[in-house]
């Protein structure tokens, strides 16, 4: 028994000294292992420092590359609308005139391109079919326009917007697709608003876009459209102290103009839509068109149906309307047409009497008969 005891005390010694073996090679193995980890996560970090500062420089010489393709533009530029003042001051010195257009205006312009524009610009807005006074406002980061009774239909399947631009007494309704709801923080307010942005085309004088504009109600302000710095970036550079500086896109369309000036205006019994309200009246009949006599596609040569501005026209230069133009050929057949229904219908009511009148015919005859079979009866 004793041998026992002693034989399972060596072994469980030995299995100890075993396991504490083992515990201590893997505590070596795990211990390298994290050094590997800590040297490759080293290396790492190294790698993406210098990424980083290659990114840098790259972006710095960027930069600096384009700055200094811009300076050489501007520089030749310069060059060149000096050599071409020097060329018109030339000629007019010796008494004539130069034919060649400057190179760039630079009331509108500055010499690496972009716009000028002033405190308050002329915009065209296609969907809207106007042109709007809107006010460039560098502050504002995105623009928007004034929009009241906002409603939401589907075209084609996308989602879409429809609204009023209600500003000088008048009424436009906008129809633009719908891109996202937007949350704006206010400095007037506490908190957020929430707006929808439309997708409208737009032209400042020679430059059209595409740009976005979040819906406000802006009856109360003094412009109904305001152009923010998003739109702005890389195209156009801002001189508050002028104003319309580029020119009017649409110059016979409906204009909107910002609440002063309107006012000022009706004041003084001037209204800058005039002309375009008086053109949209002398259009606004001339949507019938009739067809002509001898069945072609135009609207006839009766003059009393023709559009009002082509019939104003005729009366303006000739003094009165002229007659209509009767085409004989035609007028015979007409006639013929009218009369032919008459004949048959007097056809009719001939063959019609000849049906009545042979039932009482065929009586007589039957009547007839029976009279003459009784005379020979009674003669036999």
């Amino acid at each position: 028994m004793l041998k026992k005891n002693i034989v399972l005390a060596i072994l469980m010694s030995s299995q100890v000294a075993f396991a504490a073996d083992n515990s201590a090679d893997m505590n070596d193995k795990i211990t390298q292992m994290r050094g590997t980890i800590d040297s490759i996560n080293g290396e790492l970090t190294n790698q993406r420092a210098a990424m980083s500062d290659l990114r840098t420089d790259i972006e710095r010489s960027n930069s600096k590359l384009k700055k200094q393709i811009f300076d050489e533009l501007k520089t030749i530029q310069r060059q060149n609308q000096s050599l071409y003042d020097s060329m018109v001051s030339e000629k007019e010195r010796d008494g004539g005139k130069m034919n060649v257009k400057p190179l760039r205006n630079y009331d509108l312009q500055t010499p690496d391109g972009k716009m000028i524009l002033g405190g308050e610009e002329y915009v065209y807005v296609k969907e809207a079919n106007a042109t709007i006074a809107a006010r460039i406002d560098t502050g504002a980061s995105q623009s928007s326009i004034s929009a009241s009774n906002v409603t939401e239909f589907e075209r084609n399947g996308k989602k879409w917007l429809r609204f009023d631009v209600i500003h000088n007494d008048r009424t436009i309704e906008v129809e633009a697709p719908f891109v996202k709801q937007t949350k704006l923080r206010q400095s007037s307010i506490e908190g957020y608003s929430y707006r929808p942005i439309v997708r409208l085309n737009v032209k400042i004088g020679d430059y059209s876009t595409v740009a976005e504009f979040n819906l406000i109600d802006r009856t109360q302000m003094q412009y109904a459209l305001l152009i923010g710095r998003t739109l702005l970036t890389d195209i156009a550079v801002v001189d508050v102290s002028r104003k319309d500086v580029q020119p009017r896109a649409d110059k016979n369309g409906l204009l909107i103009i910002c609440t002063d000036d309107y006012n000022e205006n009706k004041k003084n019994g001037i209204d800058v839509n005039e002309k375009y309200d008086k053109m949209v009246k002398e259009n606004e009949g001339g949507q019938k068109a009739f067809p002509a006599s001898n069945d072609t596609q135009s609207l006839g040569t009766n003059p009393e149906r023709s559009l009002p501005s082509v019939s104003n026209k005729i009366e303006k230069e000739q003094g009165s309307l002229p007659k209509e133009k009767i085409d004989k050929k035609k007028a015979t057949a007409d006639e013929s047409k009218d009369e032919s229904p008459k004949s048959s219908d007097k056809k009719k009511a001939i063959a019609d009497e000849s049906k009545d009148e042979s039932p009482k015919s065929s009586d007589k005859k039957k009547a007839a008969k029976a009279d003459s079979k009784k005379n020979n009866h009674k003669s036999n």
